[in-house]
């Protein structure tokens, strides 16, 4: 039987890790290792003061940004920023030097990374293939009607990935709103960042991570009391059918 799989993240133990041959650590909580499509999602803690190496992965991957700021090829950003490096993408990132920054590591397929020794090696792969920043403060809401209820919730797409078809969005149930029971058919999840999920009967808070399985049956929304706010990531192209 296809399931939810919860994710309190401040239940969840810092895993830290060094970065490379450094041996500056960072601290990591492990959400999401998708089967289907190798889709990571993982929150990542960079203290205050770390930078990675100039390093490249062999797949597209984002960092939005839950608390701090975020310092990426020399520019910073701030909170509700999703900063989304395309395949190939070589960057340096990490917080600034006052404060710890904390955000979700999101990737379009199965995560690796590869650290660039010199400049010699930067010159050679570096194909000016440059980040993309999505601020959610600056982006407009897109209205939208769940089923055949008229009710409408908010919606700010972030990321379409036009590798896999994965998305990311930045969603607003309004208070009371619950979609009817649907199925989709791709695997994906909802991290809580204010108000309550309501999911299935049960109540998620702020910092967690509720995963569908594909074909996993459910409804969700917000409370009766305050609206939710939430990030909405799926594996794959992204489609519903009402049960």
């Amino acid at each position: 039987m296809k399931e939810q799989k919860i994710m309190d993240t401040k239940r969840m133990d810092w895993f830290y890790r060094p970065t490379s041959t450094t041996g500056k650590v960072f601290g990591q909580k492990k959400l999401v290792e998708d089967p289907d499509m190798g889709v990571s999602i993982v929150m990542n803690r960079y203290p205050a003061g770390f930078t990675t190496i100039t390093h490249t992965h062999p797949c597209g991957h984002g960092l939005y940004i839950l608390d701090g700021q975020m310092k990426v090829n020399q520019e910073i950003y701030g909170t509700d920023t999703l900063i989304w490096f395309p395949e190939g993408c070589v960057a340096e990132h990490g917080a600034t030097e006052h404060e710890d920054v904390t955000v979700l590591l999101i990737s379009n397929k199965q995560f690796d990374i590869h650290y660039i020794k010199d400049e010699e090696e930067k010159k050679r792969l570096d194909q000016g293939i440059q980040p993309i920043v999505s601020d959610v403060g600056r982006i407009p809401w897109f209205y939208r009607a769940a089923s055949t209820s008229g009710k409408l919730f908010g919606k700010k797409q972030l990321h379409l990935d036009q590798d896999t078809g994965m998305e990311i969005n930045y969603l607003n149930y309004p208070a009371g709103f619950t979609t009817e029971k649907h199925v989709h058919p791709a695997a994906h999840g909802f991290y809580v960042l204010s108000g309550q999920l309501r999911s299935n009967e049960a109540y998620f808070g702020p910092d967690t991570l509720v995963w569908y399985e594909e074909g996993c049956i459910a409804e969700h929304g917000a409370n009766a009391y305050e609206d939710l706010i939430c990030l909405q990531i799926s594996n794959k192209h992204f489609s519903i059918q009402y049960v």
